[in-house]
C-alpha cells in the first residue's frame, strides 16, 4: 500500500525533507499518487510539513503511532514480529485473544491509541484517553511452553523500568506484582493472560498487556490522586512501544536470576505494612521482600510467615483493623 510506504520513508527520515519527486522514482508512481497518499496520511493524523519545493517531512513533534514509526526504531531488530496499530479498540488483550488462532508469527504486537474497555487485574478498568499513553499486548506463542506466567509479569516490569529509565530521569517503583509507580502514584500496569495446556499444565500461549501512561492528560476525579504520567513530550510513542519490545523480548529470554535482582532493587513493597490473602482468608502484615522466585515474602501482624504468590496487595496503615 503506497500510504504505508510513503509513511516508513517519513519515519525513516523524521524532521528531513524527500522530494515528492524522490518519493515518486523510490515507489514507482507518479508525484500525483504521493500527492494523496501525503494527504491521506494527514487526514489519519501524522503532522507532514509540506511546500513548494521544499518536500515533504514528518513533524518531529508528530506523535500518531503506527506500525511503520515502531519498525523505524526497531530497526533490524525483531523483523519476524507481526506489528498491528489500531486507531480504537476495546482492550488489546480481548483482541489478542480473539485472533489467537490466526496470527502466523510466534510474536505480536498490537498497539490502540485508544481502549473503551482497558483492562487491568482483579477485574478493575485502565483510564486509556486517546493520544496520552501506550496501550499494547505483545503475544506470545510458546511451543515448548512457559511454566510461571507470573515471571512473564515481572519481566515485562523490569521491561517498563529499564524504558522509563533510558529515556527520563524517573526512578519508577514496582509495587508487587505488575504496578509501575512514580512516587506514590502509579503510572503504568502490566496484565498478563495465558492459555494452559490441560495435559501438560504449561502455559502455551502469553498474552502481555501493559498500559504506560505518557503525556499529562486531565483525569477523572476519582483517579487524579492515584494516577500519574511520565508528564514527558520529547520522544515519540513508537520510540517507546519499540524499546519496549525490545526489552521484554530480552528479558523473556533470560534467567530468572537475571531480571530478578533487578526487579527487586526497584521494588517498592519492602517494609510496607499491607492487607493481603493467605488461606483463602485476609490478612495483614508487613512484606519482609520479594523472593527471587516471585513470592512475596510477608510477616503476619500474628507472627506467622506467609510466601504469597496470587492475588493483590493493598497498602495498609498499621495498628488499622482490616476492611
Amino acid at each position: 500500500m503506497l500510504k504505508s510506504k510513503i509513511l516508513k520513508d517519513l519515519e525513516e527520515n523524521r524532521g528531513r525533507p524527500i522530494s515528492g519527486q524522490a518519493l515518486a522514482e523510490k515507489n514507482n508512481v507518479s508525484r500525483n499518487a504521493v500527492w494523496k497518499a501525503v494527504n491521506a496520511l494527514k487526514e489519519d493524523g501524522h503532522e507532514i510539513i509540506s511546500g513548494r519545493n521544499k518536500g515533504y517531512y514528518l513533524s518531529e513533534s508528530s506523535d500518531k503511532v503506527s506500525a511503520e514509526g515502531i519498525r523505524s526504531y526497531l530497526g533490524d531488530r525483531l523483523s519476524d514480529v507481526e506489528i498491528m496499530v489500531y486507531d480504537e479498540l476495546d482492550s488489546t488483550n480481548n483482541e489478542a485473544k480473539r485472533n489467537i488462532n490466526t496470527y502466523g508469527a510466534q510474536t505480536t504486537l498490537l498497539v490502540a491509541e485508544t481502549q473503551t474497555g482497558g483492562r487491568g487485574r482483579m477485574g478493575k478498568s485502565f483510564f486509556s484517553p486517546p493520544g496520552a499513553g501506550i496501550y499494547m499486548s505483545v503475544y506470545y506463542r510458546s511451543p515448548h511452553g512457559v511454566r510461571n506466567p507470573m515471571m512473564v509479569t515481572m519481566a515485562a516490569a523490569v521491561a517498563v523500568v529499564r524504558t522509563i529509565e533510558k529515556f527520563t530521569d524517573i526512578k519508577p517503583g514496582i509495587k508487587w506484582v505488575n504496578d509501575i509507580f512514580i512516587g506514590d502514584k502509579k503510572c503504568c500496569g502490566i496484565l498478563t493472560e495465558a492459555v494452559t495446556d490441560l495435559e501438560t499444565g504449561l502455559s502455551s500461549d502469553i498474552i502481555v498487556g501493559i498500559g504506560l501512561n505518557v503525556r499529562p492528560v486531565d483525569l477523572p476525579p476519582e483517579l487524579s490522586d492515584i494516577v500519574t504520567s511520565l508528564g514527558i513530550t520529547d520522544v515519540t510513542r513508537n520510540q517507546l512501544i519499540a524499546e519496549l519490545l525490545t526489552n521484554l523480548n530480552e528479558l523473556c529470554r533470560h534467567e530468572r536470576e537475571t531480571f530478578m535482582e533487578e526487579y527487586i532493587a526497584h521494588s517498592n513493597v519492602n517494609g510496607k505494612h499491607i492487607k493481603y490473602e493467605a488461606d483463602g482468608k485476609a490478612c495483614l502484615g508487613t512484606v519482609v521482600t520479594v523472593r527471587k522466585n516471585g513470592a512475596l515474602e510477608v510477616k503476619r501482624d500474628s507472627g506467622e510467615t506467609d510466601m504469597v504468590t496470587t492475588g493483590e496487595i493493598l497498602f495498609r496503615e498499621k495498628n488499622k483493623n482490616i476492611k
